[in-house]
Parts: C-alpha cells; structure tokens; sequence
C-alpha cells in the first residue's frame, strides 16, 4: 500500500532540503504555529509556565519550534541512510543498557517526549538493540502506516496503542528494550504524582512491569545540542518495586527526576496538550 500523497509529498520536499535551512522553517513554522495555536499555546502555558523561567534564549514558544523540527527531521530520515542517523546521535550511557539487559530479563526504558525522540529510538536499533515501542497515531491520520514501516526499516518493533499487555510481556521475556512514553495520555491505570507544581496522572504501566517481571528500569531521554546533533542519555537502572506500594513511590521519584531534567532546558520538552488527573484508555 502507498503512502498517502501528502507524505510523499513531504518527504520528497524534506529530503532535498539541507538541515540548516530545515531548522530556519521550524523555528518559523513553530513561532506561527504557537501564535494560531490557542488551545495548545494555553495547554502549554498552564503546564509549564508555573515553574519554568522563559529566557531570550528559551522563550515560551521554543517547544513548538523543537516539534516543527522533529517532524521534518522524521520525515527527511526516509531518505537518509543508517550511517546518516547514527553519526547525528551521541549515546551516553550505553553501559547501563548493556548491563541491564545482560540480566537477560529486558529493560524498560521509560522517557517522555524531549529532543528529538523518534531519532533517538532509530539510533538505539542502529546500535544493535532490540527495541520495542508503543505507538499511536503518527503525526497525522493516514500517516502512520508509513512511519511505522520507516522505524521498522531501521529495526524497532512496533506495537500499536491497545495491542495488548501480553505483547509486552513476551519482549521482555525476549531480552527486549521496551520504550514506554511516561508522560503520554493513552493508557489504563494510573498513579496520581505530583509534577510540575500539579498533581496529575501518569501511566502506571513502567513501574508495574518492573515488579511483576523482576525487569530493570532506566530513564532515557534526548536533549538537543547545538547545531544539528542530539545526545541520548540512558541512567543506570534501577531494582524493581517491591510490592504495589513502592510502584507509586518509584513513579513520584521518576517523575520528580524528569521535572529536574525540564526544568533545564523547558524548551526541549513537546507536551501541548493539558496534563489532567483523567487516567488514560486503552492498552489493557
């Protein structure tokens, strides 16, 4: 099946578009699209700006600028080679995967959305990991079919939103890296933690792998640097909880290392929509 026209279309047009001057049409793009963008723009704001210090070099709309530039970059990814991804990303911390997958009980890698984390996860299969994650809808209806064959193409597994904990289960058996999003909205069950000057719900679903498989856990994520590199960190791994109390201690000390990872740089990180106390749906 062909990709829908407008992908191709865009693709076509990003791959012959050097990355300097992809940047100048993010940073454009995103500072337009802050600016029509009321429900995101206050979606946003409401999340963030309680504890963030927006500075000339990090104002409010820097994150809309970031995401206008990982779309594109995720786009130009199809028409570049392996080699291309690879020598654009700095792994730091590649011991700490290798260590804990080599408990042969696979690894949770929970992350949020920072950097450019689409190239980060192409980058860790590059590097010969086994890779697993979960996604939804990719960018726009009618283009996820085509994103998910261009990740797959570089070796992560896919599993779509709603296709079952069991699948998960089973790559973890594997000695598989499963990529959870902590601070995405689809999802059943959730602890309610306090982030970012808030209370809100985030998915118990990393926390409680860990326990019930004995499966080591590590925070990763990706970080912008300048020009047009990105460097993924990837913590050591912490032990399982110990029972379901700890599941929720363990989230709250996650996520209070993630709010200290945005509060570094707020505009890495691309969350446009409210964060709510309204548990997700879907991957039971």
């Amino acid at each position: 099946m062909r990709p829908p026209l407008g992908y191709r279309l865009s693709a076509w047009a990003v791959s012959k578009t050097p990355h300097p001057l992809l940047g100048l049409a993010a940073n454009a793009g995103g500072f337009i699209h802050y600016w029509l963008s009321a429900e995101k723009r206050r979606d946003y704001l409401s999340n963030i700006a309680p504890v963030a210090r927006f500075t000339r070099q990090c104002p409010p709309w820097r994150a809309f600028q970031n995401q206008a530039l990982n779309v594109l970059e995720l786009l130009k990814a199809a028409s570049q080679s392996e080699e291309d991804i690879a020598t654009r990303v700095a792994l730091h911390g590649e011991s700490n995967i290798d260590q804990a997958l080599s408990a042969g009980k696979g690894l949770i890698l929970t992350t949020y959305h920072t950097g450019n984390w689409e190239l980060a996860g192409l980058a860790l299969a590059l590097r010969g990991y086994p890779i697993t994650t979960v996604a939804g809808e990719q960018l726009r209806p009618g283009w996820s079919e085509p994103v998910k064959r261009l990740k797959e193409r570089f070796g992560v597994r896919m599993i779509r939103t709603g296709g079952g904990i069991r699948t998960l289960y089973g790559d973890l058996r594997s000695n598989r890296a499963i990529v959870l999003h902590i601070d995405g909205d689809v999802f059943t069950g959730g602890y309610d933690v306090s982030f970012l000057g808030q209370t809100v719900t985030v998915p118990r679903g990393p926390a409680h792998l860990s326990r019930v498989l004995s499966c080591p856990l590590s925070l990763a994520y990706c970080r912008r640097s300048r020009g047009n590199r990105l460097d993924v960190t990837v913590e050591p791994a912490a032990a399982p909880p110990a029972d379901a109390a700890g599941e929720v201690r363990f989230t709250q000390a996650l996520m209070t290392r993630i709010e200290k990872c945005i509060m570094e740089d707020p505009g890495q990180w691309c969350i446009f929509r409210k964060l709510s106390r309204t548990a997700g749906r879907e991957m039971s």
